[in-house]
Order: C-alpha cells, then sequence, then structure tokens
C-alpha cells in the first residue's frame, strides 16, 4: 500500500473522530456549564476563516511566463482544552482557478497544470502536562528552516509528533516528522522526496530548536534538523537591539548557517557539505527604518533550503542568493506613513547586488546580477472603517532581476487576505 494510500486514510479517521466529537458537544451545548466536553468542543471552541487572493505574473528569460489569480484560503477549528490536558484542531486550505492559461505554469498558486486543489493540510490532538505540549497529526511547524512558507495560496505543513514548551526560560520544539505538505500539494511525502533525491528513497526529519532572551534586548535562536542519507542542517541566529537616543534605535544581527549531506548521501550521489554567514543592521526612526544586509556562501556548495523559506537576509522575491560562492548585499528601506497621516500604508524597497557565484560541480562563474524589489502594503485598520472591514489587507509587490549575462527577469504580484476569527 503506497504511503499517501496510508496518509489518506489517517486523515479520514483523524477527521470522522473530530467530526464525531464535535456533534457530541454540540448535542451537549445546551448543558455547557456542567458538561466539560461541550465546553471545550463548543464554548471555548475557536473558529478561523483567511479568504486570499492572489494575481501571479512572472517572465523569465526564453520568454517564460508563469502566471495565474487564485482564489481560496483556509477554514479552521481549534477546540479548547478539556480539563486543561487535551484539544484538538483541524484546517482545510483550498486555491481555486480565476485565471490560469494553459500555456503558463508554474506560479505554485494552483496545481502542476493549472488545476485547483483542496486538502485537508492540518488535523491534530495535543496532550498538556506541566506546560509541556504533545501534538500528533498534521499541523504547522514555524522554526528557522523547516517553516510554512506561506508566500503563495496555503502554507506547508507537517505530519508526524512534536513536543514543545518552555523550560529555564528559553521556548523550544523537539518533533520527530513523517512527511511534508509543500505550498501546492495534496499529498504529504517523506523527506527525501521533498528534496528531490531519487525514486525509492525515503526518509524522515529530526528536528530540535530552542530560542531565548538571555540577556536584556539580546535574542537567540538555534535550530537544527537531520535527514538520514539526505541533509543535516544547523542555524544560528542573534538579535541585538539598542536605543542609541530619543529618536533612533539600532538593531544588529548575525547568523551563522551549517548544512552537509549525511548517511548514504541519497540526494547527489556524493557528499558535500556547505555554509552560509549573513550580518544585517536596522536603523529606525519614526516609520523609517534602514536597513543594509550581507551574505556569503561557501565555495563548496550551494545551500539548499527545501522544507521552507530560506531564512537568509538576503532572500529576495525572485531569488535566494545562496549559491555556491555566492556574496550578497542588500539595501533596503521601509517606511511607515502613519505618522505622515496616512495609517495602513507601508512601503518597502530594497536592491540587492551580487557576485562571485560558481557552479560548485564545475567551478564555472555564474553570471553576477542585481535584484530590485518593491513592496506596498494598506491595512484597513484606521478607525475610519467600518469594523468588519478592518481585517482586510492588500500587498503589491514587483521586481526586476538583472543579470550581467543573460535576460532579465520580472515578477509582479498583487494579493488580498482578510482573516477573520470567532
Amino acid at each position: 500500500m503506497t504511503q499517501t494510500t496510508l496518509s489518506d486514510r489517517r486523515i479520514r479517521v483523524a477527521c470522522t473522530a473530530l467530526a464525531l466529537t464535535t456533534a457530541v458537544g454540540i448535542a451537549s451545548a445546551a448543558d455547557a456549564d456542567t458538561n466539560p466536553l461541550g465546553r471545550m468542543l463548543v464554548d471555548d471552541s475557536k473558529f478561523s476563516l483567511n479568504i486570499r487572493s492572489y494575481f501571479f505574473d512572472r517572465e523569465k528569460p526564453g520568454p517564460v511566463y508563469q502566471q495565474a489569480w487564485a482564489l481560496g484560503g483556509w477554514l479552521g477549528y481549534q477546540s479548547g482544552w478539556l480539563g486543561d490536558v487535551f484539544q484538538v484542531g483541524a484546517v482545510g486550505y483550498t486555491s481555486q482557478p480565476l485565471w490560469a492559461p494553459a500555456d503558463a505554469p508554474g506560479s505554485l498558486l494552483l496545481g502542476p497544470d493549472q488545476q485547483g486543489y483542496s486538502v485537508m493540510g492540518q488535523a491534530w490532538g495535543s496532550l498538556r502536562l506541566a506546560g509541556q505540549t504533545l501534538t500528533g497529526g498534521r499541523f504547522e511547524v514555524n522554526q528557522a528552516e523547516v517553516n510554512p512558507q506561506d508566500n503563495r495560496m496555503t502554507p506547508n505543513t507537517f505530519e508526524g509528533g512534536r513536543l514543545s514548551g518552555d523550560i529555564a526560560g528559553a521556548n523550544y520544539l523537539l518533533a520527530y516528522l513523517t512527511g511534508e505538505k509543500t505550498r501546492n500539494s495534496t499529498q504529504f511525502v517523506n523527506f527525501a522526496t521533498v528534496a528531490g533525491a531519487p525514486a525509492g528513497v525515503s526518509s524522515p526529519m529530526w528536528l530540535f530548536g530552542v530560542s531565548g532572551d538571555p540577556l536584556k534586548d539580546l535574542k537567540l535562536r538555534f535550530s537544527t534538523y537531520h535527514v538520514p542519507d539526505i541533509l543535516n542542517s544547523n542555524y544560528l541566529d542573534a538579535n541585538w537591539l539598542t536605543q542609541l537616543s530619543d529618536t533612533y534605535q539600532l538593531r544588529l544581527a548575525a547568523q551563522l548557517m551549517n548544512q552537509s549531506s549525511t548517511g548514504s548521501d541519497a540526494l547527489t550521489g556524493s557528499s558535500f557539505s556547505t555554509g552560509v554567514v549573513g550580518v544585517k543592521g536596522d536603523l529606525t526612526t519614526g516609520g523609517a527604518t534602514a536597513t543594509l544586509a550581507y551574505t556569503q556562501t561557501r565555495r563548496s556548495a550551494a545551500y539548499r533550503s527545501p522544507y521552507g523559506s530560506w531564512v537568509g537576509y538576503t532572500s529576495m522575491i525572485l531569488a535566494d542568493y545562496n549559491q555556491a560562492g555566492q556574496k550578497a548585499l542588500l539595501i533596503s528601506g521601509t517606511y511607515d506613513f502613519a505618522g505622515a497621516g496616512a495609517p495602513g500604508w507601508v512601503l518597502n524597497a530594497g536592491i540587492l547586488f551580487s557576485r562571485d557565484a560558481v557552479n560548485a560541480s564545475t567551478g564555472a562563474a555564474i553570471p553576477n546580477q542585481n535584484e530590485y524589489d518593491m513592496t506596498l502594503d494598506y491595512r484597513f485598520t484606521a478607525s475610519s472603517w467600518p469594523k468588519w472591514v478592518q481585517p482586510l489587507w492588500i500587498r503589491a509587490r514587483a521586481a526586476l532581476l538583472v543579470p550581467t549575462s543573460g535576460g532579465n527577469s520580472t515578477d509582479y504580484r498583487i494579493i488580498l487576505n482578510y482573516p477573520l476569527n470567532w
């Protein structure tokens, strides 16, 4: 029996169990004050609805077009706690085409053939004891290198078990994961397949993360994952905030990443190791922030990020600048117009310069390239808007990538989000 069939069967069982327990709770709602199950499933429960519309238009040299306009989002349920010990939840996702040219696939808003999709991306149960929470089923994970990557219609979600909580002032997560549903997929597959390993290779993931504030205004974060025969990856960053004056704040950050093949080296057929170092500074005054960031990747291999968004400081709209040997410098600025009498408007613009990337296998140089990004957000949070409108926010993005040889790439996006919770 295939993994997909087993996963589908497990999720059907989980959904059936959730539906039955919900029905019991609803039937007992009238007596919820004296019925703990009724309070858990009805009175203390939460529903969430996120409506999302996404227009995507990218042109790459060729020319190659990736275009779509989709409508969808997700509906979620989270119960209260039964005896402060047990909780359940589920989230269903969907993305449906409004405009999807058959000759322009690849936007990742829809399925591979521009078709719509729907999936039960989360269905979980949690046990809580002494402040620690054990969760099993399908759920989101939000660590540095294993994360939702929620930059299309629906996020990555993961299958397995995790233990999380706080110890000695630090927040931790320990997980054993058996599968991942990538952004526009309806199937949970093993982590070797997600990384691009040859057919027949199957691997789970061990994941650990910890974060905390050891000193005032200093934040530290560490995470590591191990996928047998595929990848071992480690991430560390530090953020320090200081007040320079009554009007200026400075945030300094640094990150260090190390990654290598492991076991039988099934991902590429040979061993490799690489790493990235990054530094960043943000200077803020009023509603304005100026950012300067730099990352550099070792020449031995490109840095891989198969299980979520790349967390490097120089990740941009069109590209992640983590090729072998690549050096990337980012200069960007953000301005919140609230102080100028236009609350809700936020503009970000950035220029990235990359140099010295190579093909790790041959040593051949890869053309240098510059990227120019702009993002404009409007959130309907002003008190002048009706309450029902205030959750709405709209984002417009544009990007241009210019290499020293070869054609340019362009990217345009318009995203609408309308989250509701009750």
